[in-house]
């Protein structure tokens, strides 16, 4: 399969990002959501997502996603990227930019699969972003565990 980096716009200045898991963060996780009619988005959190991107100065947000369901014929990645431009799009509409998304599309281990870091390192490096000024939000120990070797701060979702 494959990972890819994807800028949405260049709505940013600074060097400091929000990491956002999505399924269990802005989505509910319902084991492989994909296709509008099955998502759960968790407005209420998003609210405070804005809150605290505001509240930390953090200038740049993303996704960084793990999407084994396409290597798992769950769903195609065009099925994928319309369900997930919908995500984009809502979050930008209550307030959310988000500039870009880390996707892996690998079921198997490797350097982009969380818990390993390739997506934060790439982020970090397209962004010649700030480590230690920048946090990750995830739901999962895999998110934390890769926040951790990419050095970056880490929230749990459930501290929302």
């Amino acid at each position: 399969m494959k990972f890819i980096f994807k800028l949405h716009n260049n709505n940013y200045s600074g060097k400091d990002i929000l990491f956002l898991d999505r399924d269990g963060v802005v989505i509910k996780d319902t084991g492989y959501p994909c296709g509008i009619k099955n998502l759960e988005i968790q407005k209420s959190l998003i609210e405070k997502l804005i809150l605290f991107k505001n509240k930390n100065k953090l200038n740049i947000c993303g996704f960084i996603t793990n999407q084994s369901g396409v290597s798992r014929n769950y769903f195609t990645e065009e099925k994928f990227w319309e369900t997930h431009f919908y995500i984009v799009d809502y979050c930008i509409k209550v307030g959310l930019e988000i500039n870009f998304t880390c996707v892996n599309f690998f079921k198997e281990e490797n350097y982009y699969r969380k818990p390993n870091n390739g997506m934060l390192e790439t982020a970090l490096k397209h962004f010649d972003a700030l480590r230690l000024e920048s946090f990750m939000v995830g739901d999962r120990e895999s998110d934390r565990l890769t926040a951790e070797l990419s050095k970056i701060n880490y929230k749990d979702v459930k501290t929302f």
